[in-house]
């Protein structure tokens, strides 16, 4: 016999049925619908390639917070971390955004958990449209993630009008803010590439406390609570819509204003091809240039890392001009973490992976850092030593496919440049003569340490072993004096 089912029964099993053959489809037409989204760029938060990430890879690996559900929950300290947030969370929500307002935590929790679902289109659009995560999971994490770093903001806000000793005082048991090196790490931890979550989420929960009348692209407070936060110029930068998420943002307000659109991309290679030694061979004095610093310096200056590109050469007098680039703790992984967003992206000017190739071929040797340290060109402001500042400069640019134009006039005509009186020819060949001593010193004494520890590690790894080695030797040097000297008597 067979069953009976009213019409409309048969229809949604049918539909259901449709629904479920072609839900493979659902991530293909979020992507597609936000490609052309004012608010939000299509696949800006995703993994970096294994080839940036090879020489340095705790450099895009969150120490102390995650922000969004790429490193959510991976280590021992990242999970001790979430109680914090959601106290942040309820804090955020607490705040009054006007005296006339009164609303209930529990109303705008909810209100808060509507609109971020409405956006679950556009958030797994911004994760590349593959993220293996049911839609309420994915909201519960932007919900609490989002509020935690506008909370995190606003009290940086505060944390930065405030003297030390004030400082000390009032946030003596937030976790984040009981030491400054903990304020640097978490400031760290919210630019990496892989640990940020969609900007359009930030200002929809902001103005949840918040409320203002005007558009929501129009709303540029959350965007001027980071600038704030890293010391950049809140200004017309602001004034266009679409930005990805807080590294976009950053790069934004460093990379010059209106010109993102990149123009005359080209694959990456070093286009310096003499270093800041054979620069001074050739008859060129390096001085430091007084930059333009942007940057709200004396407000939160040991947060800042500045990077200024305006490097110049004046033919005439030939004297290359470069602005001081100041070595933080934190300098390392925001240089490499900017240099990942711009890798990853085809429409943006690749100034920080230029400046980066720049830098490598000015540096080939520990002696070119000294000598840039001595004349105030590299500030050295972390524990880093010559050696892991070489090994920075050589490796910050490794993997990096494609490049702007920013630099390659300037290399053109420093590379070119000659010196054109005979005692200049005499100094440049001695100075060359001497640097190549003693680089080729460096590279005997690297491959000799990369030996000896190959040689302790693996083959020498305990004392016992050790001293069969050296009793074998001092057993193969007494065999041969004995042949010998049986030898000699012999004859």
């Amino acid at each position: 016999m067979v069953p009976f089912f009213p019409s409309f029964l048969r229809k949604t099993q049918q539909q259901i049925k449709m629904e479920s053959d072609y839900s493979w489809m659902v991530p293909i037409e979020f992507m597609v619908g936000c490609l052309d989204h004012g608010e939000v760029q299509a696949c800006s938060i995703c993994r970096i390639q294994d080839e940036l990430r090879e020489p340095k890879s705790d450099a895009y690996v969150p120490k102390l917070v995650s922000v969004g559900p790429l490193h959510r929950g991976a280590t021992r300290h990242l999970v001790m971390m979430e109680e914090p947030k959601w106290r942040y969370l309820k804090n955020f929500l607490e705040r009054q955004g006007s005296p006339e307002e009164n609303v209930s935590l529990g109303s705008r929790l909810i209100n808060c958990g509507a609109d971020i679902l409405k956006l679950d289109t556009v958030i797994c659009a911004s994760y590349g449209g593959d993220l293996e995560l049911e839609t309420h999971e994915l909201s519960k994490i932007m919900i609490v993630d989002g509020c935690f770093l506008l909370e995190l903001l606003l009290r940086l806000d505060d944390y930065m009008s405030l003297r030390q000793e004030e400082r000390s005082s009032k946030y003596a048991n937030d976790p984040f803010f009981e030491t400054e090196k903990k304020v640097a790490s978490v400031l760290n931890d919210i630019t990496m590439m892989e640990n940020q979550i969609p900007f359009v989420v930030l200002k929809k929960l902001f103005r949840k406390v918040y409320r203002d009348g005007s558009k929501m692209e129009n709303d540029h407070r959350v965007a001027n609570l980071v600038s704030r936060a890293f010391g950049y110029p809140a200004g017309p930068l602001q004034n266009n819509s679409g930005t990805a998420h807080i590294l976009h943002l950053m790069h934004s307000s460093t990379v010059e204003h209106g010109h993102q659109i990149q123009t005359g991309a080209r694959p990456a290679c070093q286009e310096l091809k003499q270093c800041a030694t054979r620069l001074l061979a050739a008859g060129i004095s390096i001085i430091p240039a007084v930059g333009n610093c942007n940057c709200n310096c004396n407000r939160n200056g040991s947060f800042v890392d500045k990077f200024d590109f305006d490097i110049r050469f004046n033919t005439k007098d030939a004297v290359l001009e470069i602005p001081p680039l100041r070595i933080k703790e934190s300098t390392e992984v925001r240089w490499r973490n900017l240099i990942a967003w711009e890798q990853s992206r085809i429409r943006i000017r690749c100034k920080y992976t230029s400046y980066a190739l720049f830098f490598r071929g000015l540096i080939c040797c520990k002696h070119d850092i000294g000598w840039l340290e001595k004349k105030g060109m590299i500030v050295n402001e972390s524990n880093m030593s010559k050696e892991e500042l070489l090994t920075m400069f050589r490796s910050i640019s490794k993997g990096v496919e494609h490049m702007d134009s920013s630099y390659s006039e300037l290399c053109v005509t420093l590379n070119e440049h000659r010196v054109k009186r005979v005692t200049q020819v005499f100094h440049g060949f001695t100075t060359i003569t001497w640097h190549n001593c003693r680089r080729m010193f460096e590279v005997i004494m690297f491959y000799w340490s990369n030996w000896y520890h190959i040689l302790i590690s693996e083959h020498i790894p305990t004392v016992w072993k050790f001293m069969g080695v050296v009793a074998a030797i001092v057993l193969l040097v007494l065999t041969i004096m004995q042949t010998y000297y049986s030898a000699r008597s012999s004859g």
